[in-house]
């Protein structure tokens, strides 16, 4: 190649290793550039990595503040019941610990009614002319039903929607196996009756006891409920009735707040270990051999996270409640160093005295929080809910590290700039060299030939 052939004919008039003065030339050139790319490339590249760490670091924290951000998270209660074929107990986090009697005399029941016997669903009735069905619950409301069959009977009177279930069962027994059967909702209240217009249809073989409250005794104190689930009674229990029970039973309730404390706890140490790692990001430590160490100093996004991070353990509630406005008042608090701490003695109190409080602070009594919104969620929800906005798709983390990657690309699109033109350099060189090489090749050999000349000359023998 014309290119080799050139370079293998460098220094050889000249006697200098001008192979090597091209390279260091081109070298030069080439380093000052060179070093800014590569600089700028390690900048990228280690702010890219350094934000994967920061979205680590939050999604672990965002887990723990997750533990905390449902109601649902706090409803750890231990229920001493020994009468759990006649009635269960269940509690929410409103319960209250405690002891109470329950004594249950009559369960509330239904009404149910089924018809005469017929020999086919879809048998022929009053003649194929309509039928007018009464039903009595307690006003009059006619369902009328054109070319009346079992089958039509029953789909009349539930789309009628007056709080009527109509099923049509085969009974099995022949030669007349179906039969119509309706029923209401529980208590006195739902009491119906049905009359009907057609001689061969009738609704009015009562099934079961009818339909009546419950009537139960709690505490000593007598009550008529309409459900056999009572919550009204007891703030946060149900008490769900299964059988008549006389004399009272009894039962208590105790609250577990370990499961909560386990939560708060992990927590705290999890916003360390952040912290930890946010504050290597920033400054590096004299023994750290951490690569990405101080590769974020300086940062403003960066900034502007931990100041959010903070605002999670330091801000008020958006749903304070009593005493509990922050996490301090529940013996949590930040440290000047920027860690948490736990205060044994505020922390035991708050859970012990002030539990209720201590829920609607952090979650806003409600449970399966959404991300999306604008609302009121606690001092977890709302912590959780700022962490999906700064690792989301639009957020700031994604912001800055495609920034950083587009620099990369570009860094990348300079650099194969920089080797063309370092490649067009030396080769103006080399061109340069090359004719360097030739001039001094003919200024030899013109030496050369008037050398000899002149030694050829008459006067220049010694003889003479």
């Amino acid at each position: 190649m014309a290119g080799s052939d050139i370079i293998s004919a460098l220094n050889a008039g000249s006697g200098f290793d001008t192979a090597s003065i091209v390279d260091a030339l081109v070298a030069a050139e080439r380093a000052p550039k060179q070093s800014q790319i590569d600089r700028g490339l390690e900048q990228s590249d280690a702010k890219v990595s350094a934000y994967g760490v920061v979205t680590s670091a939050l999604q672990s924290l965002q887990t723990a503040f997750a533990d905390l951000k449902d109601s649902s998270d706090y409803q750890w209660f231990s229920i001493n019941n020994d009468n759990t074929s006649e009635f269960t107990v269940t509690a929410s986090v409103d319960a209250e610990p405690g002891a109470h009697t329950v004594e249950i005399t009559q369960l509330a029941d239904k009404d149910i009614f089924a018809s005469n016997a017929f020999s086919a669903a879809d048998q022929k009735l009053n003649g194929e002319q309509t039928v007018t069905l009464t039903v009595n619950a307690p006003d009059p409301t006619d369902v009328k039903v054109d070319n009346p069959t079992p089958e039509s009977i029953v789909d009349a009177l539930n789309d009628a929607d007056l709080g009527l279930t109509a099923e049509l069962y085969n009974t099995g027994i022949d030669p007349n196996p179906y039969q119509i059967v309706v029923s209401g909702g529980l208590g006195a209240d739902n009491a119906f009756t049905i009359t009907s217009s057609a001689a061969d249809v009738s609704l009015n073989t009562a099934l079961g006891s009818g339909a009546r409250d419950a009537l139960l005794t709690v505490d000593g104190l007598a009550f008529q409920r309409s459900s056999n689930d009572v919550t009204d009674i007891l703030d946060g229990i149900t008490l769900s009735l299964n059988a008549v029970m006389t004399p009272a039973g009894a039962f208590s309730i105790n609250r577990n707040t370990a499961p909560v404390e386990e939560s708060i706890r992990t927590l705290v140490s999890v916003f360390n270990d952040v912290q930890t790692i946010f504050n290597e990001l920033k400054t590096p430590s004299d023994d750290s051999d951490e690569e990405l160490a101080g590769s974020l100093s300086g940062d403003s996004t960066f900034r502007s996270i931990r100041n959010q991070v903070r605002d999670m353990v330091t801000g008020v509630s958006s749903t304070p409640s009593g005493d509990i406005n922050y996490f301090a008042d529940l013996g949590v608090s930040i440290t000047r160093t920027g860690t948490l701490q736990v205060d044994e003695s505020v922390f035991a109190t708050a859970l012990s005295t002030k539990f209720s409080d201590v829920v609607s602070a952090l979650s806003a009594d409600t449970d399966d929080q959404t991300e999306f919104g604008v609302a009121s969620r606690g001092l977890a929800g709302d912590a959780s809910k700022t962490i999906t906005d700064l690792i989301s798709s639009s957020g700031s983390i994604r912001t800055v590290t495609d920034n950083a990657e587009a620099k990369s690309a570009q860094y990348a699109i300079e650099l194969e700039d920089l080797d063309s033109r370092m490649a067009a350099i030396r080769a103006r060189y080399v061109s340069q060299f090359a004719s360097m090489e030739s001039l001094v090749d003919r200024m030899n050999s013109t030496r050369e030939y008037l050398k000899t000349q002149l030694e050829n000359l008459p006067f220049t023998n010694k003889n003479n």
